[in-house]
């Protein structure tokens, strides 16, 4: 992080964070021939961390009580990613799992957090993917659709009442509910239109996006990684993602992209973190499936008109004269830096030239003016000197961030050798590349995969988690399909997510087709089962 003389917390914090990445990041050379086994991915090891999680979990897990089907779909989709089956016995088999989840199930439609808690659009999505990753018959009729489409129509908001869907009975509604109900509605094969026309659910999403092109979790929220994708997902599910800014939504996407880094930050302003792999860089697996008009226009003049604006008019600022790439203007700074340095420590050197002459000379009251102007000066010098050591610091950090170990490559630039691929992985890149791909992978390859113990985790210096895991593993699954590129050895391949339900993908395509054979009836149900929902509320 340049510094700007106008510390904060963040900017400490930033600071901390990109030592410790340049830490990890300098020891390597993109060139080298050992770089492939620098960026393994450590399969053996994830898996064993993985299995642990299925069954009987330690008392510290006791807060998520209710989250209970979120841990079951993170440990299950990550192993569905590494192409990994479930522990061997006596580990819990697939049909363990699947009881315990048709124990979270409601009879009058959806999942609870655990047996016997309340139905809940959250926990609903959880354990539908989880089915669904499992896969077979068995795991399939699990889910009591009719009584699901019933719930989903339930939580619906009438547009009347600002759209959207409740996450709960009476609880709030925010894009978390709008995604979800959308992608268990695609995965169960369930009536998407009907859901679409009770909820208003395009304008309610519309609605949350924000002058920095990014979605809030609610209208009028700051713009947030895992809001926007979850904007984005619900939109495209039902084919009306063109109905958003998308220009403005990829260009606050790929600005969250930290440069040293390579990973994403969910909101402006903050650290990198390992989840935003997936809910930041899954954006792009969705956008690139669109034309790139639909993502920019370089034909299109900008609005000269101000009152086409909604945000306070402001001076157009100066240009800053700064080169623009990392290092070159780290190193602007870092001249810039020594040169006040050395001239403000000539000068209080000779500030203190001036006190020995004025003791000599005078008495020690005669001096006093003197003496405190060299004060000043030598303050000033020693914070120059400061303000150097650290322009240094980030000169250093500069020099081996991720942008310039794996700079994205320029569509007019002729192909290069690429020694950090395997050959027999060394697909067509697609084109124009959306973010920094392989920026990405560095990132969770590096600093946030455990190599000993197993799992993934947030950023380095924290602990691992099946959280953190899942949205990393997806994450990297993401970068590598969307980009055709795999940075390290062959065997970091991961299966292909579906990007907007974030199951494998080609589990999502057999789940629907299994579903599509047994139709079920779907239009009047919602006011049926609503009615005698109410009547059994009032009984």
């Amino acid at each position: 992080m340049l510094d700007d003389d106008a510390p904060t917390n963040t900017s400490k914090e930033q600071t901390a964070l990109e030592k410790k990445i340049a830490g990890l990041y300098q020891e390597l050379d993109p060139h080298a021939e050992d770089i492939i086994e620098a960026l393994r991915l450590m399969r053996t090891v994830h898996v064993q961390y993985l299995h642990h999680g299925l069954g009987e979990l330690p008392s510290a897990f006791a807060c998520l009580d209710a989250s209970r089907p979120w841990i079951v779909y993170w440990i299950v989709h990550s192993l569905s990613l590494l192409g990994a089956s479930l522990p061997e016995p006596p580990g819990p088999t697939a049909a363990d799992v699947v009881d315990f989840l048709k124990r979270c199930q409601c009879p009058e439609g959806g999942f609870g957090g655990s047996p016997r808690q309340i139905a809940h659009l959250a926990p609903s999505y959880a354990a539908v993917c989880a089915l669904v990753s499992l896969g077979g018959e068995y795991a399939l009729q699990a889910v009591d659709r009719q009584a699901m489409f019933g719930f989903l129509c339930r939580m619906a908001i009438p547009p009347s009442q600002g759209g959207g869907f409740s996450i709960h009975e009476g609880g709030e509604g925010d894009l978390r509910a709008c995604f979800i109900a959308m992608a268990i509605a695609h995965m169960l094969h369930l009536d998407k239109d009907e859901l679409v026309q009770r909820s208003g659910i395009v304008g309610y999403v519309k609605r949350c996006q924000t002058y920095e092109g990014g979605l809030g979790g609610e209208p009028g929220n700051e713009a947030h990684g895992g809001y926007t994708f979850c904007g984005l997902a619900a939109m495209a599910i039902i084919g009306r993602e063109k109905d958003l800014n998308l220009p403005a939504l990829a260009r606050w996407a790929a600005q969250r992209q930290a440069t040293v880094e390579g990973g994403f930050n969910g909101r402006t302003n903050k650290l990198a973190d390992g989840c935003y792999s997936f809910w930041q860089g899954g954006l792009f697996s969705i956008l690139q499936r669109l034309p790139p008009s639909a993502l920019w226009n370089p034909h299109e003049e900008p609005t000269k008109d101000p009152t086409d604006l909604h945000v306070p008019m402001v001076p157009p600022l100066p240009p800053l004269g700064m080169p623009h790439n990392p290092v070159e203007q780290a190193n602007a700074v870092l001249v810039e830096k020594q040169a006040i340095k050395h001239q403000l420590t000539e000068v209080a050197l000779q500030a203190g030239e001036r006190v020995n002459a004025a003791m000599q000379m005078g008495t020690e009251r005669s001096a006093a003016p003197v003496a405190q102007d060299a004060r000043v000066l030598l303050d000033q010098a020693g914070s120059a000197q400061a303000a150097a050591e650290a322009a240094h610091i980030n000169f250093s950090i500069a020099n081996c961030a991720a942008a310039l170990l794996f700079p994205v490559p320029d569509p007019m630039d002729p192909p290069l050798p690429t020694s950090h691929l395997t050959p027999t992985l060394q697909m067509e890149p697609l084109s124009p590349p959306l973010y920094n791909y392989k920026a990405l992978q560095l990132w969770i390859l590096k600093c946030c995969q455990h190599v000993l113990r197993g799992g993934l985790r947030d950023k380095p210096g924290k602990s691992v988690d099946f959280y953190h895991t899942c949205y990393c593993l997806s994450g990297l699954a993401s970068a590598q399909h969307a980009s055709n590129c795999v940075l390290g050895p062959g065997e970091n391949l991961l299966r292909c997510p579906d990007p907007m339900c974030n199951v494998v993908e080609e589990k999502v395509v057999a789940a629907r087709q299994y579903y599509a054979a047994y139709p079920i009836p779907l239009h009047g149900d919602c006011e049926r089962q609503g009615a005698m929902h109410a009547m059994d509320a009032i009984l």
